[in-house]
């Protein structure tokens, strides 16, 4: 959260001269003015702060198809291809499938326009269905995805003994503005 909380005196007059634009006052258990949040951060509720909101991110994601959902996996690039309708600040991402790998783990890598957005891709350890439990977690080295750009998903690797089945990428994060 940007800028801190200015106590408002009882007659509704500000101690502090609100002079930053989206100041707002809040109340606890007397007015409080509250600053302004960064850029593309929404006002949110949240009963554990004092004056019961906050600002915070406005988390959004993308969940993509790279498969059917019963057909083996098969290698290759642009299993999927999405147009972002927005610029976007990637966060998080993860995988999943319907059928566990077997034999070896699934690799995914991402690219934006065709740069890779990831220094480790994404893996699904063998006999697993996420990659929220791989033993490498995958590494973001481009967080920042353009409005407009190509966001592509290559599958690098399946498992070697079942292959897998029922691929989704999910893109975590927020608008950008």
């Amino acid at each position: 959260m940007s800028g801190g909380m200015i106590k408002v005196n009882v007659s509704g007059k500000a101690d502090v001269v609100m002079s930053v634009k989206g100041d707002i006052v809040t109340y606890s258990t007397e007015r409080v003015r509250k600053a302004v949040g960064n850029n593309s951060q929404i006002l949110v509720c949240d009963s554990s702060e004092t004056d019961g909101n906050k600002y915070d991110d406005n988390t959004t994601s993308f969940v993509v198809a790279c498969s059917d959902e019963t057909t083996d996996l098969e290698t290759g690039d642009d299993k999927a291809q999405i147009r972002l309708p927005f610029q976007f600040e990637l966060t998080s991402i993860s995988a999943n499938v319907n059928t566990a790998p077997t034999g070896s783990t699934i690799s995914i890598q991402v690219q934006e326009d065709g740069s890779d957005i990831l220094s480790t891709p994404i893996t699904i350890d063998a006999s697993e269905t996420t990659s929220e439990t791989a033993a490498v977690p995958p590494v973001i080295s481009d967080s920042t995805l353009a409005s407009n750009s190509i966001i592509s998903f290559d599958l690098d690797q399946i498992g070697s003994s079942t292959a897998g089945t029922g691929l989704k990428i999910n893109l975590i994060g927020y608008r950008v503005v």
